[in-house]
C-alpha cells in the first residue's frame, strides 16, 4: 500500500507489466497513482432495472466509460514538461524520473496506476434481493468478479496498469445518495441513509464481531487489489492483547489492517472517555473526539465543531462494527 488504502499494480524491472523471467523483481519505490474513477454500484443497477436491460451490460458501459478516462488523462498528463516537477521528474524523485527539464513525461507514466473505484458493494447486494453482505454477499462478488475480468481485459489491451479500488468515499458517501434519490427516490437500505457504504465493506450498523467482520470481508479482498484497507471498530477499552491479537489474526489473513479506537474528552473539564456527546461529568458538549474518517484517524470534532460532512457525521453516529 502507498499510505491508506492505495496499492499499485505491479510493474517489474526488466519485464514491465510480467516478469521476465523467474528472477525479475517487482519495483515499489518512485512509483504512483494518476487517479480513480468510482463506479455507483447501486445507481448502475438501478438504472439496468428501471430501463430493462442486462445489469452486467449497463455495467460495462460505464466501465469503459472510466476506461476512456484513464486513457485521456494518460495522454494529457504525458504532455507535460519534467519542469513541471524537476525533483520528480529530472532529479530521480520518480522512478524513471532523469529526464531533462524540456522532455515530455509520458515515458514515466508507463510505470503509474489508473484505477477503477467500487462503492456501496453492500446497497448494491440490498438492491439485487433485500439482503445485507452480512446475510448474503453472492451477487456482490459476481459484481467484483466481473469488473476483474474487464479491467484485466483493458489492461492487456491498452498495455496500462488499471486495477480495481475499493472506494473511501469521503464525501461521496453521502453526494451519490443525492443523485440516488433525485432519479430512483428513496429505497429502504440503499438511498434512505445520508450515506453510502465505503468499498465492499459490511455495513456499519451490522452488530457484528471484529472476527466476524474480517471473514466476512475477506471474500472481496482479492478482487481489489488496486487498493483496500480491512478494519474494525474495537468495543474493548484500550485493551492492548485483545488488539494485538486480533491485528496478528489479520495479518495472519493477508490484510491491511486499521484499528479503529474513538476517544472523545471534554474541553471544559478535560473528562476523557471512549465514546460521548455530551460530557457526563459537567454536561458539556463542548468536546474534542477523535476517530477513524475511512483508513485514518481524524478528529470529528474540534471543541464541539465538525469539520467532516453531514452524511459522514451521520454515518459515524451510527457505527457498531466500523
Amino acid at each position: 500500500p502507498m499510505g491508506c488504502r492505495a496499492f499499485l499494480s505491479p510493474w517489474y524491472e526488466k519485464g514491465g507489466m510480467k516478469p521476465a523471467d523467474e528472477n525479475d523483481v517487482p519495483v515499489f519505490v518512485g512509483r504512483f497513482n494518476i487517479g480513480a474513477v468510482s463506479l455507483h454500484l447501486p445507481m448502475i443497477l438501478a438504472k439496468a432495472q428501471q430501463e430493462n436491460k442486462p445489469f452486467f451490460d449497463v455495467l460495462d458501459y460505464y466501465l469503459n466509460l472510466i476506461r476512456q478516462l484513464h486513457l485521456r488523462t494518460y495522454d494529457y498528463l504525458g504532455e507535460m514538461r519534467a519542469s513541471t516537477n524537476p525533483l520528480a521528474y529530472c532529479e530521480g524523485g520518480f522512478y524513471g524520473g532523469h529526464l531533462g527539464i524540456h522532455d515530455k513525461i509520458k515515458p514515466i507514466l508507463k510505470t503509474a496506476t489508473a484505477s477503477f473505484g467500487i462503492t456501496a458493494l453492500n446497497e448494491l447486494q440490498q438492491l439485487y434481493n433485500k439482503r445485507s453482505l452480512v446475510e448474503d454477499g453472492e451477487f456482490a462478488i459476481r459484481t467484483l468478479e466481473h469488473i476483474n475480468e474487464k479491467v484485466n481485459q483493458f489492461k492487456a489491451e491498452d498495455g496500462k496498469l488499471y486495477a480495481i479500488y475499493g472506494t473511501p468515499a469521503e464525501s461521496l458517501c453521502g453526494l451519490q445518495v443525492t443523485q440516488f434519490r433525485k432519479k430512483y427516490g428513496v429505497i429502504e437500505n440503499v438511498s434512505d441513509r445520508e450515506y453510502v457504504s465505503n468499498s465492499f465493506h459490511c455495513h456499519v450498523t451490522e452488530d457484528i464481531t471484529p472476527i466476524q467482520k474480517q471473514d466476512l470481508e475477506k471474500r472481496f479482498w482479492e478482487l481489489s487489489n488496486g487498493g483496500k484497507i480491512q478494519y474494525v471498530k474495537y468495543p474493548i477499552s484500550y485493551n492492548r492483547e485483545a488488539i494485538k491479537t486480533l491485528v496478528r489474526r489479520a495479518m495472519d489473513m493477508g490484510f491491511y489492517e486499521g484499528v479503529n479506537l474513538s476517544l472523545a474528552y471534554c474541553d471544559d473539564c478535560g473528562y476523557e472517555e471512549l465514546e460521548m456527546d455530551v460530557c457526563p461529568k459537567c454536561g458539556s458538549k463542548n468536546l474534542t473526539k477523535i476517530e477513524r474518517m475511512n483508513g485514518y484517524l481524524s478528529y470529528s470534532r474540534v471543541k464541539g465543531d465538525t469539520r467532516l460532512n453531514n452524511a459522514k457525521m451521520a454515518e459515524i453516529a451510527e457505527r457498531k462494527s466500523m
